[in-house]
């Protein structure tokens, strides 16, 4: 009998255990919905006013650099293809063609991109921070390191505005860069993976992606597809609610101006 009761009380245990959480009522959490980046981006179309720097058909706004290669940079289906090359393949803005000035401060860039293989970065952007340009590395040392390059002579592998992320073969990811006199903030879908106060800082790019500058896109031993970059002035609101998060950082970690 004993025997029996320990039987049916172990039985009981394992049921509860691999019971699924909605079986314990309404005050089960629900499982997070997939993040779909084009659906997020399409929700502030309306909100903010966009200056579109790719049309999704042609590279009339943009110099390739042909590091990868007579072939490597192309548009196909609504795509800006960064084919893979033997080290980098970069493109450049061209402001001069388009007629848009790249502003250095107050500003937010977005896309949409995805790594189509390979394994290393596969859409780092170069920008402007003031007099200086940084860019921001996604997926790079092997295919999981975020972060900019460069900061006080250490790139993004090294520097404190490293971190790790998984960016998936085949799974596109919405960008978000943005840009104040004190700080730059990074987001990769819904998550800020950035949020530095550069005053005090010395700010620089690696030398794989010099001729970027002042706005470009690059790869590295990957093929990276890139989708709607565009570009908008930040409000006089939000630079203030950044530069203050910069100086409440700056106190924090003691940097100096």
């Amino acid at each position: 009998m004993k025997h029996h009761a320990f039987l049916c009380a172990s039985l009981l245990f394992a049921t509860l255990c691999v019971a699924p959480l909605s079986s314990f009522g309404d005050d089960a959490k629900k499982e997070k919905p997939a993040y779909d980046p084009f659906a997020e981006s399409e929700a502030d179309d309306a909100k903010y006013e966009w200056t579109y720097l790719f049309d999704g058909k042609t590279l009339d706004n943009w110099i390739d650099l042909k590091d990868g290669g007579d072939e490597a940079v192309k548009v196909k289906d609504g795509a800006l293809r960064l084919g893979m090359g033997p080290s980098t393949t970069s493109i450049r803005f061209d402001s001069e063609k388009s007629g848009i000035e790249i502003p250095t401060t107050d500003y937010e860039i977005e896309y949409i991109a995805k790594r189509y293989d390979g394994t290393d970065f596969f859409a780092a952007m170069t920008f402007p921070i003031g007099d200086a340009y940084v860019t921001f590395v996604n997926g790079g040392w092997g295919g999981c390191v975020a972060g900019i390059s460069n900061v006080d002579d250490m790139d993004a592998s090294e520097n404190s505005t490293s971190s790790f992320y998984n960016f998936k073969t085949g799974e596109w990811y919405r960008f978000r860069v943005q840009v104040s006199a004190k700080t730059v903030r990074v987001w990769v879908n819904d998550e800020a993976i950035v949020d530095y106060p550069i005053v005090g800082h010395t700010l620089r790019t690696r030398f794989e992606v010099e001729r970027c500058k002042p706005l470009g896109f690059a790869s590295w031993v990957s093929t990276g597809l890139i989708k709607k970059i565009r570009l908008r002035r930040l409000s006089a609101e939000e630079v203030a609610e950044m530069d203050k998060r910069a100086e409440e950082h700056a106190k924090f970690f003691n940097f100096s101006e």
